[in-house]
Formats: C-alpha cells, structure tokens, sequence
C-alpha cells in the first residue's frame, strides 16, 4: 500500500501566497519543488486501505466548518533524530480549530496510527536549514518584521508522494 498524506493548502491573499513562495524558493527549494505551502494534518501512513482511508478523510470533512487562521509567529522546528531545523508558520488565530481537525482526522481508520511520541502543532513550513541558529535567525527575522498572515483552508487532499513530488489522489471539501 502507498503511504498517505492528508494536507490542507491554505487559500492566501496574492501579497501573502508571493512572500512565503519566495521564502520557501530561498530557504527550502526541495520542499517547495515536492509540494506546495501546505498544513499537514495526517503524517505519512500505509497501514489503512486508500478507500477505507479516504472514506474517513471525507466523513471528518463533511462534519467541519473552513477553518480561517492567522499567523503572527515564526516558530523554530526542530526534532531530536535530525540535525535540520525548519521555520513554521504557526497560527494563533485558529490554532485550536486546526488541533481539533487533525484530533478527528485520527479517529475511526487512523485511531491507531496516531503518534503520541510527537506533539502536534499546526504550521506551514517555509523554511529549513542544517543549521539550527540560522533557522531561529530566520524565524526571529520574520518576528521583528511583524508577521501577520490570514488564511482559510476550505479542503482537505489526500494524496501520496510519487515521483518526488505531492501527487494529490482525492480534493474532499470542508462542507459543514
């Protein structure tokens, strides 16, 4: 079985969608040539069959509301297995919403694969570097300059990666 993803592209004005394109072409090329700026709710899974696992995506998506955010913060990422470290975009605006989504996303099917050993926080990546105080001065950069960004996801994509890039198998709107 293909390992699935579920992402959420967040819709952007034009002046916010340009910025964080140039910061992902500047600061994380190899991302940004795998998948567009994206929140990802369900990591990596090839346990759950496709349609069992998209039938679930569509039932959570069916019962939620789009979901509107706002980032004003730039937050270091950082895990204990690699030495790279990224810069996310994490929303106060809509923080919960997100957690909350991604909580019933891992019900029913998923239930089991969730992974207690990583908290969850909702982000967009924008960038990433071997180095980790270069990360923070990217992210302490993007915070002197007052970061404020609004977005609203209105769908969820289940899809895999094939090929090195994001190939999207199902579109499942936010229907409530």
């Amino acid at each position: 079985m293909r390992r699935l993803l579920t992402v959420a592209f967040p819709r952007l004005d034009d002046a916010d969608a340009a910025f964080i394109d140039g910061f992902r072409a500047e600061h994380d090329a190899t991302t940004r040539a795998r998948i567009d700026a994206h929140v990802t709710l369900v990591f990596g899974c090839a346990a759950v069959p496709e349609p069992a696992y998209v039938a679930h995506v569509r039932q959570v998506g069916e019962r939620t509301a789009p979901i509107a955010f706002r980032c004003r913060y730039a937050m270091l990422g950082a895990d204990d297995e690699a030495e790279r470290a990224y810069v996310f975009l994490v929303p106060d605006e809509g923080h919960a919403a997100l957690s909350l989504l991604h909580d019933h996303l891992y019900t029913g099917a998923l239930a089991d694969h969730l992974r207690l050993d990583l908290p969850y926080t909702p982000h967009i990546t924008i960038g990433s570097s071997p180095d980790r105080r270069h990360a923070k001065g990217l992210c302490d950069g993007l915070n002197a300059g007052g970061l404020d960004m609004r977005a609203t996801i209105d769908a969820l994509s289940v899809g895999s990666i094939e090929g090195g890039r994001f190939s999207v198998l199902a579109t499942l709107p936010l229907a409530r």
